[in-house]
């Protein structure tokens, strides 16, 4: 076994020979529009599938719905398994006008590559299929001593709960596994991420018309409107009490009222209902049950003050705070990596919003919940990826997911 330094930068010498087809390679991935719950994952899918093919690397689709396929590419036959992960689908561009750049045109200017999804999350696509071409071709000798997977999953910004992406490939056995990473673009080794509840309030008033003199007089009508936003305001107090968690450094227990907000019929009327969407990040060790049953004394209290309006809450979604270790084996590889090939510490730390590394974590599989290439703007205009960091990206995945699994073999 080489050294630590020399095994480091013998990877990252070995990986700038796939920087060329890697940047061409991600161009493609980003001009596939795959805005979830618009385009269909499977022509990205299939992309993907393509490439894995061209690199010499084995690669199949699998899935429950046939435009929405997930696709898995494996190198090396042994029985203990690593797994690069990333979603196949983007939020929405937004405004094209908020754009410098065309949101599908992946343009390169100074050095970054531009384009919905550059970072969140097709920058790690194209860095796992590198990593996994390296690995093939200066891994280990005997390809059944180790295997490496690369896991392109759907359905991801749909709330990161979906059963079509991650939660399928675990129900089918796909993902046997003893540790992965989820590849979003990092400058920090994510050890986990909050909880999140989502839940919407809605308003149940009476209509009226809105010159009548019954509602003038204040005989007759309710405006559900203002009283959903009387709640959303009386939501802005409420504090939630957080346990403090080294992890989380900086982070605390955040409630965001009035995230999407609707209602009314018609101009001339006073609302007769009204709903908004209301998001919550939770440490761990603050329950959605917690904050709930605030939010429930909260609403009570709006309605006493306004007779003859309702107002419910409807849970939408609850997904939970999770973490590994900061000083696990994963992350130590993860700390060596980046120091020997980017020459700087990257903080092991939990990240503010949620994704899927719940699921893998809650599976028994250790999971860096985001590493990878450098980027910004996610889910913001001009989204982008740094290009220079793609190579030491590359070689890190290779690094990492080799000596994770010929540790394990050893034990």
């Amino acid at each position: 076994m080489h050294s630590e330094a020399h095994s480091a930068q013998s990877l990252l010498a070995e990986a700038r020979q796939y920087e060329a087809s890697a940047i061409a390679f991600l161009q493609d991935l980003v001009r596939i529009p795959s805005v979830n719950g618009r385009d269909p994952e499977t022509p990205v899918a299939r992309r993907v599938q393509a490439e894995a093919i061209r690199l010499g690397l084995d690669a199949r689709l699998i899935g429950s719905n046939e435009d929405r396929q997930n696709v898995l590419v494996e190198v090396g036959k042994g029985p203990v398994g690593f797994a690069l992960v990333a979603h196949l689908d983007t939020v929405a561009e937004g405004d094209p006008e908020s754009w410098r750049h065309a949101p599908l045109g992946a343009e390169i200017e100074r050095g970054r590559l531009f384009g919905r999804g550059a970072a969140d999350n097709k920058a790690g696509i194209a860095c796992s299929l590198s990593a996994l071409a390296l690995l093939k071709q200066h891994g280990p000798a005997d390809p059944c001593s180790y295997r490496v997977v690369f896991a392109g999953v759907v359905d991801e910004e749909s709330g990161a709960s979906s059963p079509l992406g991650v939660c399928y490939l675990l129900d089918q056995g796909a993902l046997d596994v003893r540790a992965a990473i989820y590849t979003y673009a990092s400058d920090v080794i994510c050890i986990g991420h909050r909880g999140l509840l989502r839940f919407w309030l809605r308003a149940v008033g009476q209509a009226v018309h809105s010159g009548s003199e019954a509602w003038d007089r204040g005989h007759a009508g309710v405006n559900a409107v203002t009283g959903l936003a009387e709640a959303l305001l009386e939501l802005e107090r409420i504090e939630i009490q957080a346990i403090p968690s080294p992890e989380f450094e900086g982070l605390s227990n955040k409630l965001t009222p009035g995230t999407t907000i609707r209602g009314g019929d018609w101009p001339g009327m006073v609302p007769s209902w009204a709903e908004a969407s209301v998001d919550v990040r939770l440490l761990p060790g603050t329950t959605p049950t917690q904050v709930l049953s605030k939010v429930d004394e909260m609403l009570r209290t709006v309605q006493a003050k306004r007779p003859g309006l309702m107002l419910h809450r409807d849970v939408a979604l609850i997904l939970p705070a999770t973490a590994i270790s900061a000083n696990h084996r994963l992350v130590a590889l993860a700390q060596r990596y980046t120091r020997e090939i980017t020459g700087k510490t990257w903080p092991a730390v939990g990240a503010g919003p949620a994704n899927e590394g719940y699921m893998l974590i809650g599976s028994g599989i250790p999971t860096l919940c985001g590493f990878g290439p450098v980027g910004g703007n996610a889910h913001a205009p001009d989204e982008w990826v740094e290009l220079s960091s793609l190579v030491p990206t590359i070689a890190m995945f290779a690094g990492i997911a080799r000596d994770y699994v010929q540790t394990e073999e050893e034990q």
